[in-house]
């Protein structure tokens, strides 16, 4: 348990359009911000999963304080998403 991935976090950025939505831009604005929102929420949830397990894994010895704080710092952008997400609601 040295450390723990990050990859399973999602960029919130634009995603891939399909023909069908690129004609119905409310639709598509709608879509895209349901899907920031979407991946935002679940951006965070796994951070702060990754940062309660490095919290355990470090009061047993097995992660470093630096890798907790790499973890908190995680945390806190994806809150600053989370929020600038929920803002442009």
């Amino acid at each position: 348990m040295a450390g723990f991935p990050a990859e399973s976090l999602v960029s919130a950025g634009k995603p891939d359009q399909n023909g069908f939505m690129e004609n119905e831009s409310t639709l598509e604005h709608e879509t895209t911000l349901e899907h920031a929102l979407d991946v935002a929420k679940a951006n965070h949830k796994q951070a702060q999963k990754l940062l309660d397990q490095a919290i355990a894994a470090n009061a047993a010895g097995d992660v470093t304080d630096q890798r907790v704080e790499q973890l908190r710092g995680l945390l806190a952008v994806a809150t600053e998403d989370l929020q600038r997400v929920m803002r442009e609601q």
